[in-house]
């Protein structure tokens, strides 16, 4: 059985990582403007192949950073409800996915700029 004090590191590091992904999707979404006004009356085949590409990966990065908003909010209601259950290892899984997450957005937020900025 879980103690408070057992329970309490796992939940401040579940909340970290909600307050880490919000920002993500403001910032995906800002980008996705841009991206649409930058995007109008392109007409060069290569940009419109990386145009399409990175509206597909917006839009797919979007479900991703909701899907995991959602397992880590699941995550803390079990760990709040289910006191005498062991939660290391479906936390672990959960770093695991945030970090990967995370160094997924960073590098789609650092090539869409690099592309915006050499077309």
């Amino acid at each position: 059985m879980l103690t408070e004090t057992q329970q309490q590191p796992l939940l401040t590091e579940a909340n970290v990582w909600i307050e880490k992904l919000v920002p993500y999707v403001h910032n995906i979404n800002d980008l996705k403007n841009k991206f649409y006004k930058w995007a109008a009356g392109k007409s060069d085949h290569d940009v419109l192949v990386q145009i399409e590409h990175y509206h597909n990966q917006f839009h797919i990065q979007l479900i991703n950073l909701h899907d995991l908003k959602h397992a880590i909010r699941l995550h803390m209601k079990e760990v709040n409800f289910n006191t005498d259950t062991d939660h290391s290892a479906n936390h672990a899984q959960l770093d695991e996915q945030f970090n990967f997450l995370v160094k997924d957005l960073d590098q789609l937020i650092a090539d869409f700029n690099k592309f915006i900025a050499e077309n």
